[in-house]
């Protein structure tokens, strides 16, 4: 599994896309994983309120990875070559070993949010397609089933 930081050009390129986390005195670390040749970045946080399109690795205190506001890494200059990320041990061993299931919880997000897309009329779905991070990179998801 490999974990990074989004270089401070991702956020300067994508600073006018508000659901995109953006903390550069503390940024947050990033879970890499690749679907149909593309790149993910999918932050770890903690506080997380919503219950949906999360995997949790420390559910009591709200911490695990957000797919709600996961992004695609589009060039190599968007990953931060000098920062290395560390993650608390419990968290890392809540990941160990589930790749697999990470690429899963995120095609599952990508296929809500392009499912509430077309129906937009539903509130639930007009909320998920303004808080998802995919609205920003729709034209990479699109033939992600």
């Amino acid at each position: 599994m490999k974990f990074l930081f989004l270089s401070s050009l991702f956020y300067s390129d994508y600073v006018n896309c508000v659901e995109i986390e953006q903390k550069p005195m503390r940024p947050y670390v990033q879970v890499c994983t690749m679907i149909n040749g593309i790149q993910f970045a999918v932050p770890l946080r903690s506080g997380i309120a919503h219950k949906e399109h999360v995997l949790w690795t420390d559910r009591l205190n709200g911490c695990g990875l957000d797919f709600s506001k996961a992004v695609v890494i589009t060039d190599k200059k968007y990953i931060d070559k000098i920062s290395k990320p560390h993650i608390r041990q419990n968290e890392f061993d809540s990941l160990r070993g589930k790749e697999y299931i990470i690429e899963q919880k995120l095609k599952k997000h990508i296929s809500d949010y392009k499912k509430a897309k077309e129906q937009l009329h539903i509130d639930r779905n007009k909320f998920l397609c303004k808080f998802s991070t995919m609205q920003y990179f729709e034209k990479y998801i699109k033939n992600i089933n």
